[in-house]
């Protein structure tokens, strides 16, 4: 997740580009991304990235695409992230409302 490079350029840095919280779509830029990876993968080295990889990488990759070294809780669903809460103030209500053990699964951290 977090890098210890920050890409500027990133909507997650633009505060006029809306930081969503729910079910993250998937940006165009993203996926398109990710099918030349696995293209060049398949392509350079024959290897064919499992679908499991392959929601990884969509998953990690839109988290920095509207969250870039922010800090955030989320969780990994079927479907993609779910984002929870965004920043330390709404992660504190985040963690006030929802007792431990409802938590399962919720990842805390930088993006």
């Amino acid at each position: 997740m977090a890098s210890d490079l920050i890409d500027s350029t990133l909507p997650a840095h633009d505060p006029n580009f809306p930081k969503p919280r729910g079910l993250l779509p998937v940006p165009p830029e993203i996926a398109e991304s990710v099918a030349r990876m696995e293209a060049r993968l398949l392509r350079e080295h024959g290897i064919q990235i499992t679908p499991e990889a392959r929601r990884r990488a969509l998953d990690d990759q839109t988290l920095n695409w509207y969250y870039d070294n922010t800090y955030i809780a989320f969780r990994r669903t079927p479907e993609g992230i779910e984002v929870l809460a965004v920043g330390a103030e709404e992660i504190h209500e985040y963690l006030e409302d929802h007792p431990p053990e409802t938590r399962q699964g919720v990842v805390f951290g930088v993006a």
